[in-house]
């Protein structure tokens, strides 16, 4: 319907209203813009070409339809409510002095004089607030992925939103606006290019106001950064773990821990491989849900599995019924069990350092700072390696008392056969 009243699609333009300007388009006057602040005064004048006035009317466009603020004829002045005490006349010339202007007095002011047409002038009055500071603030930016920073002003409205990065001002495609006082800037595929200092300027036609913020765009999102966590801690398990495989190995014949404590530390070691195995697992299905499936990465969590459920039945066994480890007569049985813990270390090793080395470069696509792991990894090696030493501290206490007991026996059995030379006992122990 508007598309066949251009005059009236061009005066709602104009006045910032959604109304048709009906009777504005059967007027042939000159349409003046005006801007005014909120709260000060504003003379909007009459024809200038003028020279005897007798009458004076002024209107104001509210809706659809002129409504009149004063009548001027023959030194009578009526002004009509609400504009009693704000508005003055000034009948040499027929202009209009409205006080204390309101939002609500904005749009289309029409003045006739006297009674001719062809004597009247349409204003349009823009009333507005100074915009206040604006408020910037983004979404937690992740590189690869696409972010938002948003413009808010508090107060006023913005006739324009100018964004800047840098210095240097940003192509207008790159925003867009929600409404009169927020601006959304947009980046897709956030990178490490897109981090810097971005401004947003609000304006208009009284005013203007600036802010600015520094933007990061974090290679790392929360869910990679729980899997590196995961990984390290994954490594330092594998790392305690295969320091208590490999000490006994290390050891003589006649010194390696036996008995209980060998029970013991078996059991601790592969326990500590079987959680490794499973923090490992963990941190892969996390990389996959955020990266998709890889071969890289499915393989490996085959193998984990198969790890998990020897290692801890191993511990379990080991812990709770160590006999039957004895009975095991299959070479090939007693291999796996055997190699199961110091090739899940390996596994797990290698594993972490693949999702470490890829969660590295993915860093590197951001402008954030690492994610500082030094506290996690000394904490958790400082607890796992307490069980460790509390064994070996045993073990070396205990071996203390045996070769001393060693050689209190060998002392009395050296003056036994002194004083038998043709007797020995063979099964003398301590």
């Amino acid at each position: 319907m508007l598309l066949h009243r251009p005059v009236e699609l061009l005066g709602m333009l104009l006045a910032g209203l959604l109304v048709p300007l009906k009777q504005a388009a059967k007027v042939e006057g000159v349409l003046e813009r005006r801007v005014a602040v909120v709260g000060s005064s504003v003379l909007l004048l009459g024809p200038l070409n003028i020279t005897h006035i007798h009458s004076v009317q002024w209107e104001h466009l509210n809706g659809t339809t002129f409504h009149t603020i004063l009548q001027y004829e023959r030194h009578n002045l009526t002004v009509h409510v609400p504009y009693a005490a704000r508005v003055h006349l000034h009948a040499s010339n027929g202009s209009l002095l409205l006080e204390d202007l309101r939002e609500s007095d904005r749009g289309i002011y029409r003045v006739t004089v006297n009674q001719e047409e062809r004597a009247s002038l349409m204003i349009l009055l823009d009333v507005l607030k100074p915009v206040s500071h604006p408020q910037l603030w983004s979404s937690g930016l992740v590189a690869k992925a696409s972010g938002e920073v948003l413009c808010e002003v508090a107060e006023g409205r913005a006739d324009t939103f100018t964004w800047k990065k840098d210095g240097q001002r940003l192509p207008p495609d790159r925003s867009y606006r929600l409404s009169e006082s927020i601006s959304v800037l947009y980046l897709r595929m956030a990178k490490k290019s897109d981090c810097g200092s971005y401004s947003c300027n609000a304006s208009n036609g009284i005013s203007w106001q600036e802010t600015s913020l520094n933007i990061t765009v974090a290679g790392l999102s929360p869910p990679l950064q729980d899997v590196l966590r995961i990984s390290v801690v994954a490594v330092v398990f594998a790392a305690v773990s295969g320091w208590g495989i490999i000490f006994p190995v290390c050891q003589s014949e006649k010194l390696r821990i036996r008995g209980e404590l060998w029970r013991w530390l078996s059991a601790y070691t592969c326990g500590l491989v079987c959680i490794s195995s499973i923090l490992t697992g963990t941190a892969g299905l996390l990389w996959m849900r955020e990266e998709g499936p890889s071969i890289a990465v499915i393989l490996p969590e085959i193998f984990l599995l198969y790890v998990i459920v020897i290692t801890f039945l191993v511990a379990s066994t080991v812990a709770f019924q160590p006999t039957k480890l004895t009975q095991l007569k299959s070479t090939t049985a007693q291999r796996t069990l055997g190699y199961a813990a110091p090739g899940g270390v390996l596994l797990v090793v290698l594993t972490s350092s693949f999702h470490m080395k890829n969660i590295h470069q993915r860093h590197e696509e951001g402008c954030t700072a690492f994610v500082d792991v030094t506290t996690l990894v000394v904490s958790t090696a400082a607890v796992l390696a307490l069980p460790l030493l509390a064994i070996f501290l045993c073990y070396h206490t205990t071996q203390g008392w045996l070769q001393e007991c060693d050689s209190g026996c060998t002392h009395k059995e050296s003056s036994f056969e002194m004083s038998l030379p043709i007797s020995k006992d063979s099964d003398l122990t301590c």
